[in-house]
């Protein structure tokens, strides 16, 4: 099991953001694997990379986030299932408790139903995908035959700010990947991210979908 005082190379973390709609119960959650790049051994250097990483995706999230709808909070974890066993020294709780930066006017959010989908995209193996709630608002799509299409202008939006945050993380001695294992990662599964592509055709998504529900699992 990792401890987050210190930060060793090739180590995987989870990067876990958590939002909500003010004044009612409905909340979900987004999951990112990263990898350390940048070996730190000193505890108070290991903080202060993991509060960066932190802010890049407090960054990300907040410019992606309507305006209607609060970044609750980021944790960020050694790669080991939620609390099993408990050990505080492998996940860092950051509160954040601040709404969304994006706002089209005073038209509403579409429903939280419709997810945008982000493919992911590395040099080898499954491209994998990230399924996104409140990124897109109501003149950001329109309706066809076919499904709910984002329009261009905010496709490039949201691709901008997703490989802005690649960057960002990179500059601080990390990388986006994908992971996967029960209890450590499997080799054979870690890829890097080498960029993203939105999908134009939004996805529909039941609120209480099992993608989104790891609410309130860690305090």
């Amino acid at each position: 099991m990792g401890r987050l005082n210190r930060l060793e190379v090739d180590e995987v973390l989870t990067v876990r953001t958590y939002k909500t709609i003010p004044n009612t119960q409905i909340a979900w959650a987004n999951t990112y694997e990263v990898i350390n790049d940048t070996d730190t051994q000193d505890p108070a250097q290991a903080s202060s990379r993991l509060s960066a990483l932190k802010n890049a995706f407090v960054q990300a999230e907040r410019g992606l986030l309507n305006a209607l709808f609060v970044l609750d909070r980021v944790v960020i974890s050694s790669y080991v299932p939620d609390g099993v066993p408990y050990d505080p020294f492998t996940f860092i709780s950051y509160t954040i408790g601040l709404p969304g930066l994006y706002a089209n006017g005073n038209d509403p959010p579409l429903p939280l139903q419709l997810c945008a989908l982000i493919k992911r995209r590395s040099s080898f193996g499954r491209q994998g995908s990230i399924l996104y709630r409140g990124a897109v608002g109501s003149p950001d799509a329109v309706v066809t035959p076919t499904g709910t299409v984002i329009v261009q202008r905010r496709v490039n939006e949201i691709e901008g700010l997703f490989n802005t945050l690649l960057n960002n993380i990179r500059n601080l001695g990390f990388d986006l990947v994908m992971a996967r294992g029960r209890e450590v990662v499997e080799i054979g599964t870690l890829r890097r991210i080498g960029g993203i592509e939105v999908k134009p055709t939004m996805t529909f998504k039941k609120l209480n979908n099992r993608y989104f529900d790891r609410l309130r699992q860690q305090n």
